[in-house]
């Protein structure tokens, strides 16, 4: 195979603006058919990207021979059907998050996957921005020795009434946050606790304390969470995710300290993508000045790394593109923090991870 032909299903913002122009720039990759329930969005889309077909069901996308992979970028209750259709098929899946709407519906996704020998891939997108990736670099390479503590911030412009109808502040944009933790330690997050406000001022949320002990549900409606992870090093992570911020600040700000270097994401107030520090000198005095580096990065197109690492992956079966396993992962710690808010205390995330 020297070519994938691919579908998308829901061709709303997200698609539109992030995944389709990536997707448009790679020559392995052809738009063989625009999917959505509103065929005027279809069509608009089609036409933008040049997909020859549109249709308004996904059940067309699957009867198709000429399609390889299926990119489903609905909002999360659909997102279980449409995978495993497209398994069943034989066809790829490329699929937004959150990944699922529970544990158990994200792993019945990963085992159609398996049982039809075809790949199913989350599209955790800020773990391929140039910052995150030579971050996640810098740390394999040692640049700021054992790592001790990290802090993720998680932030959007959305409007409050919207938290809801999206799974809430945790699982969709605190997923981004979970996932880019993965991705720069390089390690799993073992132990979760958890606290939330509503807007009214409360603790609590749109699920019931028994859809979230039986894993059936873990989407909620809550505007802002804090949570505290402990990796399996032993180190520590805070994570703050804010649904509706009204300055605008960057979606997320990353901190990373070790035993002897920090690195810092989005740094407030500076404009840089990326700054580090790094003694190689353990013993080095800590009254000394410290000279941070900015780096040059490669300033590739948005998602560019990201959708060449997925079609790369598809076409030489390199095993470099994250996997359903990855999906899962993060649901596992979204379930674990679900479960803190109801107990009040630390609580274990469950399974593996399945690292990339």
């Amino acid at each position: 195979m020297d070519m994938i032909r691919y579908a998308c299903v829901g061709c709303g913002g997200i698609a539109n603006n992030y995944h389709l122009p990536a997707l448009a720039r790679i020559e392995e990759a052809r738009f063989a058919l625009a999917c959505d329930i509103d065929e005027e969005r279809a069509r608009a889309t089609a036409s933008r990207f040049g997909a020859p077909e549109i249709a308004t069901h996904h059940e067309h996308v699957m009867q198709r021979d000429d399609i390889d992979l299926v990119c489903v970028f609905t909002k999360v209750d659909s997102h279980a059907e449409i995978a495993i259709a497209a398994a069943e098929a034989g066809k790829h899946v490329f699929i937004q998050k959150p990944f699922a709407r529970s544990v158990g519906e994200g792993r019945g996704m990963v085992e159609a996957a398996r049982e039809n020998s075809v790949e199913i891939v989350p599209a955790f997108m800020h773990r391929y921005f140039d910052e995150s990736l030579m971050a996640a670099e810098l740390v394999r390479e040692g640049a700021v020795g054992k790592l001790q503590f990290m802090r993720q911030r998680n932030g959007c412009r959305n409007n409050p009434d919207s938290a809801p109808s999206y799974g809430g502040a945790i699982m969709d944009i605190g997923a981004h946050g979970i996932d880019l933790i993965r991705a720069i330690t390089g390690d799993d997050i073992v132990r979760v606790v958890a606290r939330m406000r509503m807007e009214d001022g409360t603790g609590e949320w749109a699920t019931t304390d028994d859809d979230v002990r039986e894993g059936r549900d873990l989407r909620g409606g809550e505007l802002n969470a804090f949570m505290m992870y402990e990796l399996r090093s032993r180190a520590t992570v805070t994570h703050e995710v804010q649904w509706s911020q009204a300055a605008g600040t960057s979606r997320f700000q990353t901190e990373v300290f070790g035993t002897h270097g920090t690195i810092l994401l989005r740094v407030p107030r500076t404009g840089a993508d990326l700054a580090y520090f790094s003694a190689a000198d353990s013993d080095r005095p800590i009254s000394e000045p410290v000279e941070w580096v900015t780096p040059e990065l490669p300033g590739r197109e948005l998602g560019a790394a990201q959708h060449e690492t997925l079609i790369r992956s598809l076409l030489t079966g390199d095993g470099s593109a994250q996997t359903g396993e990855d999906g899962l992962a993060v649901l596992r710690v979204c379930e674990a923090a679900r479960q803190s808010m109801v107990s009040g205390r630390w609580e274990t995330v469950l399974g593996e991870g399945g690292l990339r």
